[in-house]
């Protein structure tokens, strides 16, 4: 069963809201956001690693890759589809297919670069894919200084001990 338009609108907007609430929560008690040194995610484990200023790891993020967006063309990768992530990495992405079936909208089923309209819908994309996994919220990897990004959701952290 497909969604209608006001459906699908509606649908967005409440995932939107709800990513928004789990932004400001992982802010809030984690300092994500801006408020640690600097990032890493080793793609091999599938693990996001945010370190302090001194540089010793603060918190460890289990995460699923939602997909890449290029800021220069405007276009998105949903991950399950990149060659350029790991095997295991895209068979967990896999599951984002489901907003397919979920809203009747085939762009969850492409599984090539496709424009969209800029970087805000790259956020409603990330946003439907939180919901439908479940996830705490979701980081912003920037991948280049020109704003292309790899948007993960996060399933579990594990602060330092």
């Amino acid at each position: 069963m497909s969604m209608t338009d006001d459906e699908f609108y509606a649908f967005i907007d409440a995932s939107f809201a709800e990513l928004e609430q789990k932004q400001a929560m992982l802010s809030a008690s984690y300092s994500l956001g801006g408020g640690l040194g600097r990032w890493w995610f080793d793609q091999a484990n599938g693990k996001l690693q945010f370190f302090d200023a001194a540089d010793q790891l603060e918190v460890e993020v289990e995460v699923i890759e939602i997909g890449s967006y290029s800021a220069k063309n405007n276009t998105w990768k949903w991950a399950w589809s990149n060659a350029a992530v790991l095997p295991a990495l895209r068979e967990r992405s896999a599951k984002i297919k489901e907003l397919a079936a979920l809203t009747g909208n085939a762009l969850f089923d492409f599984d090539y670069v496709f424009e969209i309209g800029d970087e805000a819908m790259a956020w409603e994309l990330t946003a439907m894919a939180v919901h439908l996994l479940g996830a705490l919220g979701c980081y912003k990897a920037a991948t280049t200084d020109n704003g292309d990004a790899t948007f993960l959701a996060m399933m579990a952290i594990k602060p330092r001990s």
